[in-house]
């Protein structure tokens, strides 16, 4: 008790701190100075909001909340009970920050960004069998390394939208391929339009805008003519399947027209004619005609408008996409729909930021750090008086997505003994094959017959994508598996996957009765609460333990005299204690604190 008083009184000095006008304090200059300067403005700027509208806003979250919520925000994980116990435990004034900087910097951070632009690449539930699959591991993988880097945003988006040749050699390529076969400019240009700048073009595919007057039919025409000429091809009679991105030129028009009016044409082949007719005037929003016939440059074109320090669109919208990760939502929503109608909470604010993220290379990790380290941010979650959710007066309690879910499921194992039958269910498309061609192999030796067998394998290419799968790791590779499998449980009428935990008795009768959850909650080796009661022998101790590592805080006083009180009953009726610590186990995962970011 003496150590969670303490705990409180650090999180008192700290709001003090705050309430004088400081934030939390740094760790080093070097790391710190260019996002401070964003921090003071993001504080600022919130505040004068609150003033102007009388909001008093929350106090300062309790460290032990604190923790929870920027563990999942920046790896994606909870902390295990021996990070909740240091940081809770620590004493500096300054260990928010240094826990930021440390976070940051850790391999999963990558981890979890792929994790929240995989599902805006690629929506839920759009599976292209075997391709998407594959295509959809090697892109997460490649995205993880880029934000690990610290690769400045619009280079990452620039080499999505640019990419060619085949996925093997450039993930990035993927990207196209996990958007279907056959590739169609219209479908390309919404997309990246939609993902990159926020701006939802293809509303004007069919008809003009109904309320922007800018964005007539021939607007898309304009825009979706820049990705004319990129064609994804795949071979499928050689195992693996490599799919490769690549811009051919487009014939003369009188030739496609001609083409076009030949019979028997089969529909593939007269839509793809109608498309090359229709979408070959590249032209960007507001700007004359491109004059060039070169679709390598078109593309060159649309990429250097999409990531040009003078898309101030593209660049709020970027900035606004990342704040709705940390806080829920944006200061525009639907986060991906700029339009004039749709105004910012705090427009003057969004313009400073997106100008700030330009000019700072778009690196992800300094405006992590600068959002991260705001008063704003490290709000306590209590109601505020006259305050909506866009005040951001408060912290507002958040889902977690699949991939967190069982990613703190499998966080409170100990040792990787757990992982392994669900690493054998949940294979990749590359997993799958390469346990094909063993069987296919076996029974080329067994029948000693090679005729029978068609499918031809490039070994040097298989090898390839065993080590671009290697790179997800057990872990990384178990919990996206399993997220996939989840989230199949439940989807709407547009056969889109949900990413959240309430839309469904399946997806909840699989969390509760489920066989990840029933291994992790008994008592054999490799569980958690194997792994307290060997670590520790005094029952408070063993409680303690359970509870920093399923909600990563300490029991209340309430909550200690209800579990002692629990574990008395158990003993009159000579039930072991280790089956009280598998109900403990059930009880604290079954609950909505669990299954939040709170």
């Amino acid at each position: 008790m003496l150590t969670r008083c303490l705990a409180f009184a650090t999180a008192a000095a700290v709001f003090l701190a705050l309430s004088a006008g400081a934030r939390p304090a740094t760790v080093s200059a070097d790391k710190t100075d260019a996002a401070k300067a964003l921090s003071d403005t993001i504080d600022t700027d919130i505040s004068a909001v609150w003033k102007r509208d009388g909001i008093k806003p929350a106090g300062l979250a309790l460290d032990e909340v604190f923790l929870r919520r920027v563990y999942f925000d920046t790896v994606g994980l909870p902390p295990t009970r021996e990070e909740a116990r240091e940081f809770l435990d620590d004493k500096r004034l300054d260990k928010r920050a240094r826990l930021i900087d440390r976070l940051l910097d850790d391999p999963r951070f990558g981890q979890h960004m792929a994790d929240l632009w995989m599902p805006i690449l690629r929506e839920r539930g759009n599976d292209f069998g075997d391709l998407g699959v594959s295509a959809g591991e090697v892109l997460a993988v490649w995205l993880s390394e880029q934000f690990n880097k610290d690769v400045g945003f619009d280079e990452t988006i620039n080499a999505l939208v640019l990419a060619e040749g085949p996925i093997s050699k450039n993930p990035a390529a993927a990207y196209y391929a996990l958007m279907g076969l056959p590739a169609r400019s219209p479908n390309m240009a919404g997309l990246t339009s939609k993902n990159f700048a926020g701006i939802q073009i293809q509303c004007a595919e069919c008809h003009d805008h109904p309320y922007e007057d800018a964005w007539k039919q021939e607007s898309f025409v304009g825009m979706a003519s820049f990705f004319t000429g990129i064609e994804v091809n795949a071979d499928f009679y050689t195992q693996p399947v490599d799919p490769r991105v690549e811009t051919k030129p487009i014939l003369p028009r009188n030739l496609i027209e001609a083409y076009a009016k030949s019979p028997d044409l089969p529909p593939e082949a007269l839509n793809r004619f109608e498309d090359l007719l229709t979408y070959d005037k590249p032209q960007l929003l507001g700007d004359t005609p491109v004059k060039s016939r070169d679709t390598v440059l078109w593309r060159k074109i649309y990429a250097t408008w999409l990531t040009s320090a003078k898309n101030k669109t593209a660049q709020q919208y970027l900035v606004n996409r990342y704040w709705s990760f940390l806080f829920g939502q944006g200061f525009v929503n639907p986060v991906d729909d700029f339009n004039s109608l749709n105004e910012a909470s705090h427009p003057e604010l969004l313009a400073k930021m997106g100008d700030w993220f330009s000019s700072h290379g778009y690196s992800v990790k300094k405006l992590y750090r600068a959002i991260l380290n705001t008063r704003v941010y490290q709000l306590a979650g209590d109601d505020v008086e006259g305050a909506e959710k866009w005040h951001f007066a408060s912290a507002h309690t958040r889902q977690l997505t699949p991939e967190q879910f069982f990613g703190a499921l499998f966080s409170m194992r100990d040792g990787d003994t757990m992982l392994k039958p669900f690493a054998r269910a949940t294979v990749t498309a590359y997993d799958r094959l390469r346990q094909f061609k063993t069987f296919q192999d076996m029974q080329k030796k067994e029948e000693k017959n090679e005729n029978d067998y068609q499918a031809k394998y490039d070994e040097e290419l298989l090898k390839t994508y065993e080590g671009w799968i290697a790179k997800l790791g057990t872990e990384w590779k178990v919990r996206r598996g399993l997220a996939a499998q989840y989230s199949a449980l439940n989807s709407d009428d547009e056969r889109m996957q949900s990413d959240t935990f309430t839309l469904s008795i399946d997806q909840a009768l699989s969390i509760l009765n489920g066989e990840v959850t029933r291994r992790l909650s008994d008592s054999r080796n490799g569980s958690l609460v194997y792994a307290i009661r060997r670590d520790y022998k005094e029952l408070d101790d063993r409680i303690e333990a359970m509870y920093l590592a399923i909600l990563s805080r300490r029991p209340t006083l309430a909550e200690l005299h209800r579990t002692q009180d629990y574990f008395k009953d158990l003993a009159k009726t000579g039930t072991a204690e280790q089956l009280g610590f598998e109900d403990l186990f059930y009880a604290l995962v079954s609950t909505t604190e669990f299954g939040t970011n709170h």
